[in-house]
């Protein structure tokens, strides 16, 4: 094991046994099995997603700045895990793969009404004119973005043929361009996209009465589950985390971040449920917004946060790499629209440069408006009219 991983598992421990909770105890509440657990907590496993691991820090009691420190431990332990797997030549059965983990994150069922890509399709990426020569250091919780997306036309390439229909050898022969080479990206995102700090202003939209949306949401954590299984998507705003790491010491710039339109449609006339009741205030802003009613959309910082502390906005290039990792807060909003979406971050690393696509397991994000959406909370007995912020 790893000093890193070590390190990761220690703190698992040091909250566990603080919550004076028993293993089996916590994974009753967290729906996993005692010896999953015990894989985390001994160092044995280290989870792929860090959304598990906050919801059992939170479920200890974990603070603010723990959340903090637990977070960069796990970025670390799970870089520590895939040096290991190159080093040992298992890139094909990496050692952080654990079908445990699947257990603390259920994949959500496909959503049927949600927007698809058609295979046709093809997505331009726009190039910034210039690329910034020197990132500048940072804190490592901003960054910033602009974005449009245009569609390829197609090449077609015709072959001279003499009147006989017969390829004809003295004849100029226009041959077809060369496909782009596709360049590994040397870096990798990941993907939070449930980045709430409380279900405060929380919404999502379904087709279901009241009467059809059970069981009702949970108090907190496994609100995309639950979402999920209540065919709903993310109301109003749908606010991600991103999680920038190098897959080696070498350093990735991040130039910029795009934002890119799949598809564009009125919001369905659903019903908006949130699984917050009662909450004071409201959350603060994520650190970079999208506006989908705005003509062409694209990102553009905002204040962020860190626990309680009010941070101001940056903007890009960043550097990354195994040990330095960047994370993006994106709040994309929307008042009426339908919107299916996906973020492009352009990069280089030496002489060689790329564009990473970014999205949700392989489908664009999805985000649909609540005006006019009748509206609804749980009262802890049934769901009760609320009044919708929009």
């Amino acid at each position: 094991m790893g000093v890193e991983s070590e390190e990761f598992a220690a703190m698992l421990r040091e909250l566990k046994e603080r919550s004076g909770r028993s293993y089996g105890a916590l994974a009753t509440r967290l729906h996993v099995s005692t010896s999953t657990l015990h894989r985390y907590c001994n160092g044995a496993a280290v989870p792929t997603e860090y959304a598990p691991v906050e919801r059992l820090a939170r479920a200890c009691g974990a603070g603010d700045k723990e959340l903090v420190e637990l977070h960069r431990r796990w970025i670390l332990a799970v870089a520590a895990r895939r040096r290991e797997a190159s080093s040992a030549g298992t890139a094909n059965a990496s050692p952080m793969t654990d079908t445990a983990a699947a257990q603390l994150e259920p994949q959500p069922a496909p959503d049927p009404q949600s927007a698809a890509v058609p295979e046709e399709e093809e997505v331009k990426t726009v190039h910034p004119a210039s690329l910034p020569a020197e990132p500048r250091r940072r804190a490592r919780t901003r960054v910033l973005l602009s974005a449009t997306a245009v569609l390829a036309a197609a090449v077609s390439v015709f072959v001279l043929r003499d009147a006989g229909g017969t390829p004809n050898p003295s004849a100029s022969t226009p041959s077809a361009p060369a496909p782009p080479e596709v360049v590994p990206a040397p870096f990798h995102v990941s993907v939070l996209t449930d980045n709430w700090g409380s279900v405060c202003d929380q919404w999502f939209l379904s087709a279901r009465t009241p009467a059809q949306v059970t069981p009702p949401p949970p108090p907190s954590g496994r609100i995309d589950s639950w979402a999920a299984a209540q065919r709903a998507v993310p109301a109003g705003h749908l606010r991600l985390q991103l999680t920038a790491q190098g897959a080696s010491a070498t350093p990735v710039v991040l130039h910029a971040m795009y934002v890119q339109v799949v598809s564009t449609q009125p919001a369905p006339k659903w019903n908006a449920y949130t699984p917050g009741a009662g909450c004071g205030g409201e959350l603060g802003p994520a650190s970079f917004a999208v506006d989908f009613d705005a003509a062409g959309p694209h990102a553009v910082p905002v204040p962020g946060w860190e626990g309680a502390r009010k941070t101001a906005p940056t903007n890009f290039p960043y550097r990354v790499s195994d040990s330095d990792p960047q994370v993006i807060n994106v709040d994309a909003t929307t008042r009426s629209q339908d919107v299916s979406w996906f973020l492009e971050l352009v990069w280089t690393s030496g002489d060689r440069q790329g564009t990473l696509r970014v999205d949700d397991r392989g489908r664009p994000f999805r985000t649909a408006g609540l005006h006019g959406a009748p509206s609804y909370f749980h009262n802890g007995t049934s769901w009760a009219p609320a009044s919708a912020e929009y």
